[in-house]
């Protein structure tokens, strides 16, 4: 879903480290890429915390500090332990959240390091007409891209009301 966005960061010279759980999703999009040397693969499934944690400290070791990260995380337990590692650098850093539209009316209690600026961009859904979809995967990395250039600590991608027009 962010692949867009990760070839982005590339194309201003981001080097980019991209977790997932598919080699082939991973050699797919360094095909894409412009630069296929800013990019890293961290090929690793979220819910095995011991595993990232050794990869995404690998990826430091190998890469340099990490300045940036934007994540659609579907387990917040993994993304603290991101963070965690991240923010031992003693840098300052800036983490994008993507999350879907259940979480602006039902957060979760992420734990934010002090050297971490966070900003939250909430997925919503798309009226037209009498019907309503989600968006698209292009029109997510478009409102991405646009919240990370803009720098504000919250941002919705499409709309969030009326929640009862929510597609099904």
């Amino acid at each position: 879903m962010l692949a867009g966005v990760s070839l982005w960061l590339t194309e201003i010279d981001y080097k980019v480290s991209v977790i997932g759980r598919s080699k082939q999703k991973h050699c797919h999009l360094v095909e894409k890429a412009a630069d296929p040397y800013l990019f890293h693969n961290l090929i690793v499934d979220y819910h095995n915390h011991s595993l990232l944690e050794e990869q995404v400290r690998k990826s430091i070791r190998q890469n340099g500090a990490i300045s940036l990260v934007v994540s659609w995380t579907p387990s917040l337990q993994s993304l603290e332990i991101v963070n965690r590692i991240v923010s031992e650098q003693n840098n300052d850093w800036k983490l994008y959240q993507v999350k879907g539209s259940r979480r602006y009316f039902n957060d979760d209690n992420l734990h934010v390091p002090s050297n971490c600026t966070h900003s939250s961009i909430y997925l919503g859904f798309i009226i037209e007409g009498n019907q309503s979809r989600w968006l698209t995967n292009d029109e997510i990395v478009e409102g991405v891209i646009k919240s990370v250039q803009e720098d504000n600590s919250e941002s919705i991608i499409g709309r969030l009301y009326p929640y009862e027009r929510r597609p099904d």
